[in-house]
């Protein structure tokens, strides 16, 4: 019985949690991106840029696929054409997912402060309030860990970017 009222609540709220907090983030590169390019702008929920076994939309340029698997939904990525744009273009870009996760923290510890309830919404928001949290710590801290993406392509995290985006420029 514990399971069916407390185990399983619990797990969707975190899945629902991650969700958020991951797309919140991938948005902060994607909104930047669709102003400063004319191509395609995809996001992936789940997954480094792997559309299998995902659904999937389309708004206008904007692609977003996300894995069935909401054990996967910790991890996502956007991928724009960036090659041609201007070392402050590529800096918007990738300091917007931060930089989103940043404000959605904010906005949820704010929401934590105003209300008093401890119902579903409340608990949902805190969860949310600590994955941003950790997801903005987690991508501004510059880790040379490099990851691949499902085409084999190398990918750091944000602050890393932003790091070699600074240096570059200052050269």
């Amino acid at each position: 019985m514990i399971l069916i009222t407390t185990i399983i609540p619990l797990a969707l709220l975190l899945g629902a949690s991650f969700f958020i907090t991951v797309a919140l983030h991938e948005l902060g590169h994607a909104i930047p991106a669709l102003f400063i390019t004319r191509g395609e702008v995809t996001i992936y929920i789940g997954s480094l840029g792997d559309p299998y076994k995902c659904f999937h939309f389309s708004f206008g340029r904007l692609v977003f696929y996300c894995k069935y698997n909401p054990l996967l939904w910790y991890k996502g990525c956007c991928f724009a054409t960036d090659y041609y744009l201007s070392i402050d273009q590529r800096l918007l870009f990738t300091a917007g997912g931060p930089i989103a996760s940043l404000i959605g923290t904010i906005l949820t510890w704010w929401l934590l402060s105003i209300t008093e309830n401890q119902d579903f919404l409340r608990v949902l928001t805190g969860g949310i309030f600590v994955l941003s949290l950790l997801v903005t710590l987690g991508t501004l801290i510059p880790l040379v860990r490099v990851r691949y993406t499902a085409s084999g392509h190398p990918v750091y995290n944000d602050g890393y970017q932003i790091f070699r985006l600074f240096r570059e420029k200052l050269r």
